[in-house]
């Protein structure tokens, strides 16, 4: 194309139809062309009702190998980053072909996948199913190794700045004066080439010395130094809230760099942190220790308030106490999910949130034999209590121990019934650490639903011990029994995710309070924040990692 040529202008070509793929090197500015198509379309849809909105979308949330292009748009216009539009409004936009989506990011998906959502675009893009334009960007170094095209009708490659486009931009931000320095080092002036690293020498100049400069020799080796100069820039801005100082903001940014990178993930969302971080044995087995003692002591005070409740003897709140805190201790690092191992290929999470509530009939059989075993562990416990806490006038020690074991296996039963309503994730997240949130409102959540259940527990307590327990404790007690449910469910991956950030933060990996860190860190222009998760400005700002090392 001719040099100049605005990108509408191939978006409205003859043969196009607006159905075209953006391809060009890391940096070339495949974004900015994207924003700026954007911004044509809109004005357009501004002046003419009848015209298509766009609808600029990052593939990179493209979670689900088997989900097809339609379902995931429409997802996504329904998530908070879109206003919630409603799931009906959006397919009829669809249907209707009332929006242009403009899709980047397919080169963040993991590299197994991009080939996956290519081909599930060429579905999407079958004349049955979509016919409207639709826009695609791509780093051409990965679209090239790809054995399936994108069925578009054509395809732009981005150039390097010309020496010309270089002093524009110069001039127009006022710095004309870097021109002579950049003209006269080949090195720098092929980098300034790149829309991206053009900005960053732009922001970055005053921390630059070119003496330095010249005695790097390779180009990485000037790429890292120009990065560093960004950082440094960066971190000198003004700022008014509380802000880490920069040593803190380095490590901690480095840290996330080198796991971004090291997992193979474009973004970090806070509720998704798992075991697979840690560094070594002895931090694994920390966290399942503070995991470990967490749940006991929430187990052996619920325990504890039961038996006060019924017998309001201080040995029974003693023995009730330890118990629980034992069963609580050794059933939970039995199936703790923390002692999985720490391989960073482990593609499953291992810490999986309760963030939504919905029955699964298959969920309930799949967890019966576990359920029922744990439910049995626990009536076991419950039948030793009662040989210790009952008074001995009340049945054989026979009927205690048969009855406590009953009493677990209907809690189990009921247990493994509760646990079905635990839903998948959050499909598209809009708050920071938006999952842990919520598995701590589904507690409360599951509390509720669980309650009717504790009080025919509660009868059978009643019944059992032959303790005539009024009905204000009766309440009570099936309060704390329906507590133990939500915690069984939804609370113990809450209490995981606290044991995991403890570690790291005392291993000096992240600060106490992250989603603040996140925000400030998005401030500095180092990170973006994208619905309730966080992404570098660009795959080149990962390398960070290795520069702040």
């Amino acid at each position: 194309m001719p040099k100049n040529t605005h990108i509408i202008t191939v978006f409205d070509q003859a043969g196009v139809e607006g159905r075209l793929l953006i391809l060009g090197k890391p940096g070339a500015g495949k974004t900015t062309m994207l924003l700026e198509l954007a911004k044509v379309l809109v004005q357009r849809a501004e002046t003419d009702f009848s015209e298509p909105v766009p609808i600029l979308l990052s593939l990179s949330s493209w979670q689900n190998d088997q989900q097809s292009i339609a379902d995931w748009i429409v997802a996504k216009l329904n998530s908070g980053e879109y206003h919630n539009v409603r799931k009906d409004i959006a397919k009829q936009w669809l249907e209707e072909g009332e929006i242009i989506p403009l899709l980047d990011g397919l080169d963040e998906l993991a590299a197994g996948r991009q080939e996956s959502c290519v081909k599930k675009l060429n579905e999407f893009l079958q004349p049955g199913n979509w016919l409207s334009p639709l826009v695609v960007c791509s780093r051409i170094e990965e679209y090239q190794l790809y054995s399936t095209q994108l069925a578009l009708n054509t395809s732009v490659e981005l150039q390097p700045f010309t020496d010309e486009q270089i002093q524009d931009y110069l001039k127009s931000t006022d710095n004309e004066q870097l021109w002579g320095s950049i003209k006269d080092d080949l090195e720098l002036k092929k980098l300034a080439q790149k829309p991206l690293l053009l900005n960053i020498i732009v922001l970055s100049y005053q921390e630059l010395s070119m003496a330095k400069w010249q005695e790097f020799k390779s180009s990485e080796e000037r790429l890292d130094y120009l990065l560093s100069a960004y950082v440094k820039q960066m971190l000198e801005r003004g700022y008014r809230g509380k802000r880490p100082s920069n040593e803190k903001t380095k490590r901690w940014l480095s840290w996330l760099a080198g796991k971004l990178i090291q997992q193979n993930e474009t973004e970090f969302f806070i509720e998704k942190i798992q075991p697979n971080l840690l560094f070594n044995n002895k931090q694994v087995w920390m966290t399942r220790i503070i995991y470990g003692f967490l749940i006991a002591i929430n187990y052996g005070l619920t325990v504890c308030s039961i038996i006060e409740l019924m017998f309001d003897s201080l040995s029974g709140k003693i023995i009730g106490f330890l118990f629980g805190s034992i069963y609580g201790f050794l059933i939970d690092q039995k199936k703790s999910c923390l002692k999985v191992s720490r391989s960073t290929t482990a593609r499953k999470p291992t810490i999986q949130t309760v963030e939504t509530l919905r029955f699964s009939l298959n969920k309930v059989i799949k967890n019966l034999p576990g359920g029922l075993i744990e439910g049995f562990n626990a009536g076991l416990m419950i039948g030793l209590i009662a040989l210790l806490v009952l008074q001995k006038g009340i049945g054989s020690w026979q009927k205690r121990l048969v009855g406590g074991l009953v009493l677990g296996i209907i809690g189990g039963l009921f247990g493994v019934l509760v646990g079905g309503l635990g839903g998948p994730e959050i499909e598209i997240k809009k708050t920071p650490n938006q999952g842990i949130k919520q598995s701590v409102i589904n507690i409360f959540c599951l509390k509720i639903a669980s309650y009717p259940i504790s009080l025919v527990i509660c009868m059978y307590i009643n019944w059992w011990t032959i303790k005539d327990i009024d009905f204000y404790q009766t309440l009570i007690i099936a309060l704390l029994i329906s507590f133990l449910f939500g915690l069984n469910e939804a609370g113990k991956p809450a209490i995981q995710h606290l044991s995991l950030r403890l570690i790291l933060y005392c291993n000096g990996y992240i600060p106490w309070n992250y989603a603040r860190f996140l925000d400030y860190a998005t401030d500095r222009l180092f990170l973006q924040r994208v619905g309730g998760g966080y992404r570098f400005m660009h795959d080149l700002l990962r390398r960070i990692s290795k520069i702040l090392a």
